[in-house]
């Protein structure tokens, strides 16, 4: 930078043990003036001429030396500080021994450090290692280069920034205030060994696991990471555990001796663990280094609980409980228990293996985290994923097979899931919606455990269970839909809806009679008041609904009658139906659209929504007076909740395709 060489000049000016010939010479040459009249050419052999001579005599003639500006020199240091960004001797020194190693030590990269192993299919990473930041490196240069910085007292501070001087001029390395060489050796080691461990915590955490899309595609993954013999991560964790070593302190000849005569003689060594406790490396390391088997703070070699020897055992385990599977005549069967024993937190090979890659992660702390997710925790999740896609395959089956099925043999065909005139039976609705031990609840709560629970009236996926599991919407909407009519139809053990009703006068009718499974509500226009009313009523030896009138200019009229235990929700499903409250509902049959409800919907989307609705079915054109009643529920909407069963479809499957299939597919996919 020009500036700094200019101030560097005019320091030398002033303190001429600082002279540098040829530096000094070239500055003054290139700052020269005079008022003669010379022509460039002769101005500037001149100035050459004379700089020169000024710059090799002024060490042997102080006198010569300028008193030099203090206010200026620190008017100066500041800007270049600011300028350059350098705040002290350590970064000049340290950026030198750096720049130093040039192209001498190639940088690291993921196959050269898989140590001849085979990476494809397992592991992938562009990442590399700066060739600076290796043991090789450290050990054939930086060590040294750090040793004679710190020696080199006179160059152990860019003097020319450096204030440290007597004077404001001389700069560091020249007063007894300078720090020794031994603590530039620290500060710089200290420095070097930070960004060495940065380096290969940034690589190891760019790691990426390469996705197996199919289960033999996992076990295969399986196979090559847990054999020793060629097993990348095996490969990358000793070169990870020898580059950990940068800068280790050998114990001595005589020490080693010392240690291996106490083993002999039963007594406790220490030398290894003196000689690993003064690595440089260890806080880094020492995660990943007593996972590899190797001595390092915190922890003696290969006793702890966690080890990549263990975790290998487990893998193993679980590459050959997947190869049983596989080999099974039942496969889509016992992956689907393999997955449920995860699910719900029992022990199984990809249960166990799973949990134990989760702490052999979590012990690398948060500085490994990346690494620790694709070499130990990828691999079983990806299994886990495979193993789901069968799994999900044969819990459709076993959905279709013992429930949704079972279903459509009970109710196809029937009143309210068809519009025919055979009903459907309520005890079998009741087998199925049971909230406790009917057929729906019994499977969601044996088959889906863990991924699915209930969440008061709603089954609702686990976040941690459901990872990698594509519920079909349908099936949720549905079961819940379901769920919710069994919560409040059931109440009381048995199918029933206890309610109340409550005549509205109108205008030009003089008598109105409703007739409920027996139970009868006459209004002939005296005070209104409610009437209790169960559906179906205990005594069902009359079941239907029946509605008559009786206008001021006709007879009795009779429009609505429905037999059989549907009839009450055959007559709701042709009533127009106005919320006044979360409990009471306003029902209104006309021929014609009651002008008093205003924005009404054919069906609320939401089962809970107060907006009016209009009758699923238009009633008789003849019907010229509207026959309102209010009707106030004791759970939810009451047998309103039972219009939501118009031609309701169980979903067949609960988890959507997305491309999964039985193991069988997915085997055969594999052998193509």
């Amino acid at each position: 930078m020009a500036g700094r060489d200019t101030l560097k000049a005019y320091l030398m000016l002033a303190n001429p043990a600082r002279v540098e010939p040829d530096f000094l010479a070239a500055q003054m040459a290139a700052h020269w003036t005079t008022g003669a009249r010379l022509t460039p050419g002769e101005r500037m052999d001149m100035a050459e001429r004379l700089a020169n001579f000024y710059a090799r005599h002024l060490k042997t003639n102080e006198a010569w030396k300028i008193d030099a500006r203090g206010d200026l020199i620190a008017g100066a240091r500041r800007t270049l500080l600011a300028v350059i960004g350098q705040t002290n001797a350590q970064d000049t020194l340290y950026r030198g021994i750096l720049d130093g190693v040039g192209s001498k030590y190639p940088d690291l990269t993921l196959a050269q450090l898989a140590g001849g192993t085979d990476t494809r299919g397992l592991l992938r990473s562009s990442a590399v290692v700066p060739g600076v930041f290796t043991r090789q490196a450290y050990e054939g240069y930086v060590a040294d280069a750090i040793d004679a910085a710190a020696k080199r007292r006179d160059i152990a501070a860019d003097w020319v920034l450096s204030d440290d001087g007597a004077d404001g001029q001389a700069g560091f390395g020249m007063t007894e205030g300078s720090d020794s060489a031994d603590s530039m050796r620290v500060a710089l080691t200290a420095q070097y060994f930070a960004d060495y461990a940065e380096h290969w915590q940034a690589f190891m955490n760019a790691l990426q696991w390469e996705p197996a899309p199919t289960l033999p595609a996992s076990i295969d993954q399986l196979k090559q990471m847990a054999d020793v013999r060629q097993s990348p991560v095996v490969a990358l964790m000793k070169s990870l555990a020898y580059q950990g070593g940068a800068g280790l302190q050998k114990a001595s000849l005589a020490e080693a001796l010392v240690d291996k005569t106490k083993s002999i003689l039963g007594g406790k060594g220490e030398g290894a663990s003196a000689a690993r406790a003064n690595g440089p490396l260890d806080a880094a390391f020492g995660p990943v280094l007593r996972l590899a088997g190797q001595p390092g703070p915190g922890g003696p070699v290969g006793t702890g609980d966690l080890s990549l020897q263990r975790y290998f055992d487990r893998a193993t385990a679980l590459r050959l409980r997947l190869q049983q599977i596989t080999q099974s005549g039942d496969g889509d069967g016992q992956a689907r228990q393999l997955a449920q024993a995860l699910f719900q937190g029992r022990g199984s090979e990809l249960a166990d293996t799973q949990a134990y890659a989760q702490l052999m992660a979590a012990s690398l702390g948060a500085e490994w985290a990346g690494m620790g997710e694709a070499l130990f925790v990828r691999p079983v999740v990806q299994a886990a994923q495979a193993v789901l896609r069968p799994a999900q395959a044969s819990l459709n089956e076993a959905w279709l097979k013992h429930i949704a099925m079972a279903w459509g043999r009970a109710f196809a065909g029937r009143y309210p899931f068809a519009s025919t005139a055979n009903d459907a039976s309520l005890p079998e609705l009741a087998r199925f919606l049971r909230p406790r031990d009917g057929l729906i609840h019994a499977f969601l709560g044996s088959q889906l455990a863990g991924v699915l629970e209930l969440q008061g009236d709603q089954w609702v996926p686990v976040a941690a269970g459901a990872e990698g599991l594509d519920f079909d919407p349908n099936f949720l909407k549905g079961i819940n839909a379901l769920q919710r009519i069994g919560a409040r139809m059931l109440v009381q053990g048995e199918p029933q809806f206890q309610f109340a009703l409550k005549p509205i006068p109108t205008p030009g009718l003089t008598d109105t009679l409703m007739t409920v499974d027996g139970q009868t509500l006459h209004y002939f226009n005296q005070r209104e008041g409610w009437h209790a009313t169960r559906w179906p009523a205990d005594n069902l030896q009359a079941p239907g609904t029946r509605l008559q009138w009786q206008t001021e200019t006709a007879g009795t009229n009779k429009h609505y009658e429905f037999d059989g235990r549907w009839g009450w929700i055959r007559m709701l499903e042709r009533a127009d139906v106005e919320p006044i409250d979360s409990a009471t509902f306003q029902l209104t049959w006309q021929g014609a659209p009651d002008t008093g409800i205003a924005d009404k919907q054919a069906v609320a989307a939401d089962p809970d929504s107060l907006t009016a609705r209009e009758s699923h079915t238009p009633v008789s054109a003849a019907m010229a007076y509207p026959i309102r009643y209010q009707m106030r529920t004791e759970a939810g909407h009451g047998p309103l909740e039972l219009l939501a069963l118009r031609g309701f479809v169980l979903p067949s499957r609960i988890f959507a395709d997305s491309g999964r299939h039985s193991l069988a597919q997915a085997s055969a996919t594999a052998s193509h």
